[in-house]
């Protein structure tokens, strides 16, 4: 390999390239979780802090998707990556519970609680389903 060659190579590992949707920009490769994170904040101002995440696919232990980066891993693998995408974190909501008291629910006249529903009749499962969204 000749001088010029390994000196390239050598200035490509100190960089990575940052993508976000189709921006792409190269930036110093950081060992450090936190200065590359600060770094993507300063190139990428528009997604806040909070929700700002890393993910690749590169890794064979992806299988091809795209997987979170924590700070964890980050200085482990940070030297075999060569493109890191940068995200919002998808704030995941809690489905709302339904009440586990039977009197929550108004049932229609001569209808059964939920617990005592007979199971050949399955055409009462709708009508409660339906019961518990009718806000």
């Amino acid at each position: 390999m000749s001088g010029s060659t390994q000196s390239k190579e050598t200035s490509i590992l100190r960089c990575l390239v940052l993508k976000c949707g189709p921006k792409r920009v190269l930036v110093k490769r950081q060992k450090s979780y936190n200065l590359m994170f600060n770094s993507a904040c300063k190139t990428f101002p528009s997604i806040s802090r909070d929700i700002l995440t890393f993910q690749t696919n590169q890794l064979d232990v992806c299988d091809g998707h795209y997987v979170e980066i924590t700070a964890e891993v980050w200085s482990d693998i940070v030297d075999l990556l060569h493109v890191v995408e940068v995200t919002q974190r998808v704030k995941m909501s809690l489905p709302v519970p339904l009440p586990l008291d039977n009197r929550a629910i108004s049932l229609p006249d001569n209808q059964s609680a939920p617990g005592q529903v007979n199971e050949q009749d399955s055409s009462y499962a709708p009508q409660i389903f339906y019961k518990c969204f009718q806000y």
